[in-house]
């Protein structure tokens, strides 16, 4: 499927094919994907049952969707936020103004609006499975007038997305919540393009002990020790976005943690080559131009360099591997 498959970046499109859609049509007629219409989301799950874990997750992040929008929250704050957020800011200015993007695990698609919104050539496409999220999304996206955004309700484990069909592939936070991190992985991986760049990033073991430790004392005391959390400790956070980042990181009904060099390992198996990982975050840097792998002692430093750090992690130990897809038969 060749990537500029439709003439101007407007949803709605599908998924699968990336033809533009009639608003009204509930099949793609070109390959056929069903869905419900939800607003401006496509439901393909709609009323299907799923499994027990995904479908805890969906209900959980229904009670708090991750991340929150504030109320004044518009297309132009979106962009000064993820402008002053150093990695948002390089993540926007390593990828091409022209991409397609697959954002899986989107949430209320606050990184894929940024996206869209900073680059209004590209056509962003943000999946999740929770329809809660995704209603919170296309309210944004319709506030903030974005046009090249296509939010589509979607298992991880059963993308409508094209394999190999996307120069960027984005999963940020996701795979640790799923039954099977090392299928999510692959699922993931399989959407890169030859030659694309993924973009995963997952709880890690090391960097995430410190709040392993910070979870267990609250457990023993009862409650959250703020004092602990630097998220918790800002005081720029109104009560709500501290609810919501209380259930996402004390009371997620589904997590894994991940060593990194077991998802270098899984990486590798599916023919990726190692870029970087972030952190750490080397300032007015292409995020997409390759490091020199690190040997294994310089491995074993840098996780618990994350892990000393730990006590002042705004995310908790979510670490970000970069990596590119050999542009030949994996």
């Amino acid at each position: 499927m060749p990537m500029e498959s439709i003439s101007s970046p407007s949803v709605p499109f599908c998924p699968r094919c990336r033809r533009a859609l009639a608003s009204d049509c509930t099949r793609c007629p070109d390959c056929h994907l069903g869905f419900s219409p939800l607003g401006g989301v496509l439901d393909v799950i709609g009323e299907l049952p799923r499994e027990t874990r995904a479908q805890n997750v969906e209900e959980f992040y229904t009670r708090s969707p991750f991340p929150g929008y504030a109320p004044g929250d518009d297309g132009a704050t979106l962009l000064d936020r993820g402008r002053r957020t150093p990695f948002l800011d390089q993540l926007d200015a390593s990828i091409a103004p022209d991409a397609w993007v697959l954002d899986c695990g989107c949430g209320t698609a606050q990184l894929a609006s940024f996206l869209a919104l900073a680059g209004p050539h590209r056509r962003i496409i943000g999946i999740d499975g929770c329809r809660e999220s995704l209603t919170h999304a296309d309210e944004f996206r319709q506030r903030a007038e974005i046009s090249n955004l296509q939010l589509v309700r979607a298992d991880l484990f059963e993308l409508p997305a094209e394999a190999q069909g996307f120069p960027v592939v984005i999963s940020r936070g996701v795979v640790h919540h799923t039954p099977d991190p090392d299928l999510a992985i692959r699922q993931v991986a399989e959407r890169v393009a030859p030659g694309g760049i993924l973009v995963l990033g997952f709880y890690e073991t090391m960097g995430r002990a410190f709040h392993c430790v910070r979870r267990r004392l609250g457990k023993l005391v009862g409650r959250e020790i703020s004092f602990l959390d630097p998220v918790l400790r800002r005081r720029d956070l109104d009560a709500e976005k501290k609810r919501i980042w209380i259930d996402d990181q004390y009371r997620h009904p589904l997590e894994h943690i991940l060593p990194l060099p077991h998802v270098l390992s899984v990486l590798n198996s599916l023919g990726f080559q190692w870029v970087r990982t972030v952190p750490p975050l080397a300032l007015g840097t292409d995020l997409f131009e390759a490091t020199p792998p690190l040997g294994t002692s310089a491995l074993c430093a840098r996780r618990w360099g994350w892990a000393w750090q730990g006590i002042n992690d705004p995310d908790a130990g979510l670490v970000i591997v970069i990596a590119r897809k050999n542009a030949g038969p994996s």
